[in-house]
């Protein structure tokens, strides 16, 4: 627990990033870490460690961790930032090499268009002609990787942080190409979407929320990093993200539509990305916290029907890691009401050997259980706010 203090303590300090004053104004009621005993939070601790030292086992020789191809390099970036969550960076301590040679993998997936990822378009422009099995997975990756990229940048005066910073400008430079890709739909704008081309015969759909956090989350961190990003891509991606919320639902939604898609992962990466533009007390924010809570993650990796909800593509972990962040920036009741409960069910699902069970959904089962282990320990770390992103 004194740890626990300790490291939020020096995360506050470290730097005062550029969006905290407008986050400042919106905060009434900073969350507590009362909502464990010091027991329990030896008990988080205990299992963080257990889980860090597992995936240290799982790491490849070329310094990935272990998913199909079109999971990578997001799912490296993820292990990456469940260690940077704890108090780790590249080049110190015990996991300092295994860092060096994530970063390494990482950079090493950056094509000459600027993606990041393994399976994308190769030329030096971002071809949208490509199926959905390279477009559909693309983009997660590039805004995932880029995004921790950008964390260890900002988290590190290793000289690993200069040797990425060309990188990550590459990076934002195609990740604003993505945002400018002309939209069919007005209420898009602002937002991203898959890499391929959409072809349907019905209603366009140029945007959804599931991509557009990632890439506003990585144009957050590094224009907080200090990477020259203006200002109005991230304001028209919060529009966009506002634009998802959807009142009779009392929540956000996958895209602006009539269409029932609501998730939990959605309903926490909204609320996340409005936290970050200093909108903790919005309605929106505020009413999909209410609808959190309302909505529990207490059967361990349960998607299937849920209540009055088909939630056909919700994810058990990814809709945690979103949620418990979400939670954090909410702060009051909604930290109080949804924490403690998440941390028992989580703690009690954790397998013996430190890791968690692959997501039960079909479509994220095959990228297997790094990816999920790696959501956990940044749910579990949400209170140690040493991620610069994240921090409230």
């Amino acid at each position: 627990m004194m740890n626990r203090l300790i490291h939020t303590t020096i995360a506050t300090c470290l730097l005062v990033w550029p969006s905290m004053a407008l986050q400042v104004a919106g905060q009434t009621d900073t969350p507590s870490m009362d909502v464990l005993t010091e027991e329990e939070w030896s008990e988080v601790d205990a299992s963080v460690q257990k889980s860090l030292a597992w995936l240290a086992k799982q790491q490849q020789r070329d310094g990935s961790f272990p998913t199909m191809p079109q999971g990578q390099p997001g799912v490296t970036a993820l292990c990456t930032l469940a260690y940077l969550a704890h108090g780790h960076t590249p080049g110190e301590g015990t996991y300092g090499k295994l860092l060096e040679n994530s970063v390494s993998y990482i950079v090493s997936c950056q094509k000459p268009n600027g993606l990041v990822a393994q399976v994308a378009p190769f030329g030096m422009e971002i071809s949208r002609n490509v199926s959905r099995t390279v477009g559909g997975t693309a983009t997660y990756n590039h805004g995932i990787s880029s995004l921790a990229l950008s964390e260890v940048y900002a988290s590190t005066q290793h000289t690993s942080s200069e040797e990425i910073k060309s990188i990550i400008e590459k990076s934002i430079e195609a990740t604003l190409q993505m945002q400018n890709w002309p939209k069919a739909r007005k209420i898009d704008q602002g937002g991203w979407r898959y890499l391929d081309l959409l072809r349907t015969s019905g209603e366009p759909v140029d945007s959804n929320l599931s991509n557009t956090v990632w890439q506003m989350l990585f144009l957050r961190s590094a224009k907080n990093a200090g990477f020259d990003v203006e200002q109005k891509p991230i304001d028209d991606a919060v529009e966009f993200i506002r634009n998802c919320f959807h009142p009779e639902y009392r929540t956000f939604v996958l895209m602006p539509s009539h269409m029932d898609h609501r998730t939990r992962g959605m309903a926490g990466a909204g609320i996340i990305s409005l936290a970050l533009a200093g909108k903790h007390n919005s309605n929106e924010a505020q009413t999909a916290g209410n609808w959190i809570l309302e909505n529990t993650f207490l059967e361990y990796n349960k998607v299937e029907p849920f209540g009055q909800i088909g939630w056909l593509d919700d994810r058990y972990h990814y809709g945690v890691f979103n949620c418990t962040q979400a939670s954090y920036q909410l702060g009051g009741r909604h930290w109080r009401q949804f924490f403690p409960p998440m941390v028992g069910v989580i703690l009690a699902n954790q397998r013996p050997d430190g890791s968690w069970d692959a997501e039960s959904h079909s479509s994220d089962r095959k990228f297997g259980n790094a990816y999920t282990t790696a959501l956990m320990v940044l749910s579990l770390g949400a209170p140690n706010q040493l991620l610069p992103i994240f921090q409230r």
